[in-house]
């Protein structure tokens, strides 16, 4: 009789945890948000415009990059501060040309990617800022997001001009050529080394191949460089396809330096785009991981803290951003001691969709108190994701 009691509880238990936790999640979950059983999603910041970049101070407090507008030098930087009476929002600086990226550098100066450029300021005088990087102006993918490593390396999105060098002369694409790839200004991630006495050393094209690398990420253990590629579009018109909502795959891209990953002439595991049939995609680097069709990852990081839900301490997260099928959603992938992705990932956030439309999951990182801080610049949110305890 006690084991039919034991067993009996434990079958119950395993109804009961999740709900309960799920109960506990009430009043703090965010709209339109189907988390993991166990996770609870709390906005701590709502009625921005367009929240994309996000940082987290030593101090435990925020930096968001708010962009405001895609026409217009309006964006602003926020500070989100913890408080007895909720997350405290004040103002940082005004005027910046639709912000991205930021990070606090090794020399305590904020850094910011604009359109073009990345500036940086102290924290006590953000309105003199200095243009340490002047970046290639692109018109398809102009927005500058980046990611430091510890030993002050800065590895810096250089999106692409166009969807798949649509532009390229008929001439040209039968030379198997696309002019804005061939200089290294488009498609590309860079390098800067930042020192701590405030030193920028521009150290070159780090990859090539990309067309938009909004998501990066650098293991702070094993240093393996992460790029999330967001693939071209309405390659169903040249393969004559009835729509292209399973190609060509989104990406994941184990960067290394001086090598190539495919874009405009390859995609998938190293197929030859329409438009380029006869390009040998075999010296290309293939991805380490295919992504569901037009996802669109515009953020990862790994969830490392020792506040960490144990059964997520390590693992790699990827905020799909997409409004189609696969997008809007919070991934989760098991990975191996480099932090590489292994094993079925698990949806922490799933079919995110409200009144509203679908969520947009962009920046992710990782808080001082192990939650996990998102920005959502569809709804004009910030979301804190941690474990019910």
């Amino acid at each position: 009789m006690p084991t039919f009691r034991l067993a009996c509880l434990s079958v119950l238990l395993m109804f009961y945890l999740p709900a309960q936790a799920s109960a506990q999640c009430v009043r703090l979950q965010a709209a339109g948000l189907q988390t993991l059983p166990g996770l609870c999603a709390e906005v701590i910041a709502h009625g921005l415009k367009m929240p994309r970049g996000l940082t987290i101070l030593p101090n435990g407090n925020l930096l968001v990059t708010e962009m405001v507008r895609w026409d217009a030098a309006q964006g602003r930087l926020l500070q989100l501060a913890s408080s007895a009476n909720g997350w405290q929002q004040s103002v940082v600086a005004k005027g910046f040309d639709r912000p991205h990226g930021v990070v606090q550098g090794p020399d305590g100066k904020i850094y910011v990617g604009e359109v073009g450029r990345i500036v940086r300021f102290t924290p006590e005088r953000p309105d003199e800022r200095e243009t340490v990087a002047t970046l290639p102006l692109r018109q398809r993918h102009p927005l500058t997001t980046f990611a430091l490593t510890g030993n002050g390396d800065l590895y810096v999105n250089i999106g692409s001009s166009s969807d798949n060098c649509e532009n390229a002369s008929p001439a040209e694409q039968a030379a198997q050529r696309c002019p804005e790839s061939e200089q290294d200004k488009a498609g590309v991630v860079w390098r800067y080394h930042l020192d701590k006495d405030g030193k920028v050393s521009d150290l070159g094209v780090f990859a090539r191949g990309l067309r938009n690398s909004m998501a990066l990420g650098v293991h702070p253990a094993s240093g393996i460089v992460l790029q999330a590629e967001n693939s071209r579009d309405a390659i169903q018109l040249k393969m004559k396809l009835p729509n292209d909502n399973e190609l060509p795959h989104d990406e994941l891209n184990l960067l290394q330096a001086g090598q190539h990953y495919g874009w405009p002439f390859c995609y998938d595991k190293q197929l030859a785009a329409p438009e380029f049939p006869s390009h040998d995609c075999r010296n290309t680097q293939p991805p380490y991981l295919l992504l569901p069709a037009h996802a669109a990852p515009l953020g990862l990081t790994w969830w490392l803290s020792p506040q960490a839900p144990p059964r997520f301490a390590g693992w790699l997260i990827v905020g799909f951003h997409g409004y189609r099928q696969h997008g809007h959603r919070l991934m989760a992938y098991p990975v191996d001691k480099q932090g590489l992705p292994k094993g079925k990932p698990l949806e922490l956030i799933s079919n995110w969709k409200d009144s509203k439309g679908p969520g947009g999951p962009v920046e992710i990182r990782v808080g001082n108190d192990g939650a996990l801080y998102l920005t959502d610049d569809r709804h004009g949110q910030v979301i804190r994701l941690y474990a019910v305890q």
